[in-house]
């Protein structure tokens, strides 16, 4: 388990991580199929199976049918639901007699005699879930499915990773080049040394951290690197999700993402606004309370945490939510945060 831990802290595309993960996977527990896919939640629900294991799991005609029944699969329904972001396993969320008699059952899954799957579902997008899975011809044991619960961080976690670095592979060979200074990257040398660094990103360490070395990272940034390298190579048990490194100044944050291989490590720098002001979604067709509770929706807060926030119960916001979703002619909070932080960048 734990080497299947430190593989998923090496640099690759989502695409290359969706292969390794699906061999990966069922190494790490012994089952019949793999499978890593995405479900677009935009103007209609679109599924896709990227990788399988077998491979007729990755047909057109399969993913025809599970996008047909998307609204009856346990663990999307569990998911919207819930926004549990961890395995579960479908034989826990609803009784197999059920499930077994769906239209989804027999048209996808009995075809290819699956009887259960322990399946993960998160956001790596704004309207983007990013799913895996592991299926068996019987009900999943408790242990193969406790063992995916606990390294359901470290899955998440590499997979925003390989989103946000998808370009990662490109800085081994570019050393100048205006798409190279547009990123910030910074490729480091394990003694320390810094070997590569992009425009953009040194712009980002003068303006977040206040001392740097002429030819070093700022103490904070080194010593987090430290402090992330010693926690993955000594863990003798699951260790804590490799998270990145935030910091905040004056309205922005950066965020810090860090990534290994062999005789490197990778820093990749990302700057985001740490909020959006309510007074930026003056555009948009809501009220001033309305502009509020968008304002934290597109923050990734949940009802019952905007009602604490706001003095007002889950079910006020939730009433609130639904006016907001009309007036802007959406179906999903996840659209709805997408106009929200459209509507502020343009502000």
């Amino acid at each position: 388990m734990l080497e299947f831990v430190r593989g998923l802290y090496q640099p690759r595309t989502p695409e290359a991580l969706r292969e390794h993960l699906v061999s990966a996977l069922r190494e790490l527990v012994s089952g019949g199929i793999a499978a890593s896919g995405s479900v677009d939640l935009g103007t209609a629900v679109q599924a896709r199976t990227a990788r399988a294991d077998p491979p007729e799991f990755a047909s057109p005609e399969f993913d025809a049918i599970v996008t047909r029944y998307a609204s009856e699969t346990p663990m999307f329904v569990h998911f919207e639901r819930t926004r549990t972001e961890q395995f579960a396993r479908w034989s826990d969320l609803l009784p197999m007699s059920q499930f077994l008699r769906s239209a989804l059952y027999n048209e996808a899954y009995r075809p290819m005699a699956v009887r259960d799957w322990c399946s993960l579902l998160f956001y790596c997008g704004l309207n983007q879930l990013e799913g895996i899975g592991v299926a068996l011809h019987k009900q999943i044991p408790d242990a193969h499915r406790d063992i995916l619960v606990s390294i359901s961080p470290h899955l998440r976690q590499a997979f925003r990773l390989a989103h946000t670095n998808s370009a990662l592979f490109e800085i081994a060979s570019m050393s100048s080049g205006a798409n190279c200074r547009e990123r910030g990257l910074i490729v480091i040398d394990l003694d320390g040394t810094i070997t590569m660094e992009t425009s953009s990103a040194n712009r980002l360490l003068e303006k977040f951290f206040s001392k740097r070395p002429v030819r070093g990272l700022p103490d904070q940034l080194a010593q987090w690197i430290s402090r992330s390298d010693e926690i993955l190579r000594k863990a003798t048990d699951v260790p804590d999700v490799q998270r990145p490194l935030v910091v905040a100044r004056e309205g922005n944050r950066l965020t810090v993402h860090l990534l290994s291989k062999p005789q490197q490590n990778f820093l990749v720098l990302e700057e985001h606004r740490s909020a959006i002001d309510p007074a930026a979604l003056e555009s948009l067709p809501l009220t001033r309370r309305e502009s509020e509770i968008l304002a934290y929706v597109a923050a990734g807060k949940t009802n019952p945490e905007i009602g604490i926030i706001l003095g007002i119960s889950p079910r006020t916001v939730s009433k609130h939510l639904e006016h907001i979703l009309d007036g802007l002619c959406v179906d999903t909070r996840t659209a709805a945060a997408a106009m929200a932080l459209e509507a502020a960048n343009s502000a």
